[in-house]
């Protein structure tokens, strides 16, 4: 069996490889890194390595590189006799792979190959939808579409594996034990099951149960970590205040996700201990300024912290803990990071108020923007 997978960094070698080697796939990986690809092609192989006290190293095989650049042709060929696709290349990046993906599937609908499925395994909301919109905006006409709506599913999914930053190891790639993918079988066109894939009808509910407890429980950790001067995640977490925190903000969180999906409150405690005890490996010791970094998009209105706080206010929910966390992510100043010199610039220069409500979108009366506003000036 064959896979493509777009983008072959840290998350695609280290999390969904694994999984598709695992069950039995040859491995495409496809990127613009070209000293990656070499090394794909030369190798064809990398060892995983997995953070824990006692090490393990699973070795994945039969994996390859093409470049989507200078290769286009024989991408295009790949895609059209694949038996699945993937994706982890960042959803900034979906447009600019779907033209070169438009023509794998159109190629491959030509040829009679039968139905395929693409997932995108991103940190975000709907990723296969929207890959799928501009997959079908390369169509040029509607018979063109109609045949990728026919043969094509684009079932969403949901991932969490945390894969520190890595020290140069070439592909091997070090990761924690755990993981999680989620996927949207009524999204799905073929009946391919993947050995640990969890395929559920309704989606929503494990990607915001994630988002608001892994994603959000980080970058509380990277934000409050950061704003008492502690290097990494793992230091935080251990930090007591810091950790009670955490716990008070996984909270409100939680209240929010049994209140709109009905999750039972025992399973959502059992959940969010496995969390902690994830953030407290100190063989990952991730870094608080790489974890906080890009605070702009952590700030929108549907991320890891104003989602969970805006809904929470709706239901007439009072979350003091998640708008701390909101304050502490505009004070995130790190030189290095383009969206964290942004905030500060916009604080600068347009006062607190007006950055709240341009970064985060909320209206300029709305109650949350004062909140925020007094928890940056305490």
């Amino acid at each position: 069996m064959l896979a493509v997978h777009f983008g072959a960094g840290n998350i695609g070698r280290g999390f969904i490889g694994e999984v598709l080697h695992k069950n039995g796939y040859d491995i495409y990986f496809v990127d613009v890194a070209q000293p990656l690809i070499d090394q794909l092609n030369e190798q064809k192989s990398y060892y995983i390595r997995l953070a824990q006290e006692k090490e393990e190293t699973v070795l994945i095989k039969n994996v390859y590189g093409l470049n989507s650049q200078t290769q286009a042709d024989e991408v295009i060929d790949t895609l059209a006799k694949a038996d699945l696709i993937t994706v982890s290349a960042g959803v900034n990046i979906l447009p600019l792979i779907a033209p070169i993906l438009a023509k794998g599937l159109l190629k491959r609908v030509e040829a009679g190959a039968g139905a395929v499925d693409v997932i995108a395994c991103e940190n975000a909301i709907g990723a296969s939808t929207t890959l799928k919109g501009h997959v079908l905006d390369e169509m040029k006409d509607n018979k063109a579409k109609e045949a990728i709506l026919a043969n094509v599913g684009f079932p969403d999914a949901a991932v969490d594996r945390i894969v520190p930053n890595q020290t140069r190891d070439g592909l091997n790639v070090l990761v924690e034990p755990f993981f999680e993918w989620v996927v949207a079988a009524k999204g799905m066109k073929t009946g391919e099951r993947l050995q640990g894939v969890n395929y559920v009808e309704e989606l929503n509910p494990y990607i915001e149960r994630k988002l608001y407890t892994v994603n959000t429980g980080h970058a509380c950790l990277a934000y409050v970590g950061f704003a008492q001067g502690i290097p990494s995640i793992a230091e935080a977490v251990a930090d007591q205040s810091i950790r009670k925190e955490l716990e008070e903000v996984l909270k409100e969180t939680s209240r929010l996700l049994e209140e709109k999906y009905q999750f039972d409150g025992a399973e959502l405690k059992e959940y969010r201990e496995k969390i902690i005890n994830r953030f407290e490996n100190v063989h990952l010791s991730d870094p608080v300024e790489r974890v906080g970094r890009n605070p702009l998009r952590k700030l929108s209105a549907s991320d890891r912290l104003i989602g969970p706080l805006v809904q929470l206010y709706n239901r007439g929910i009072k979350a003091p803990h998640l708008v701390k966390v909101a304050a502490a992510a505009f004070q995130f100043d790190v030189p290095s990071d383009e969206e964290s010199v942004k905030i500060q610039s916009m604080l600068k220069e347009k006062g607190v108020t007006e950055t709240i409500i341009e970064v985060t979108s909320l209206s300029a009366d709305h109650p949350l923007v004062t909140q925020i506003k007094a928890e940056i000036e305490a």
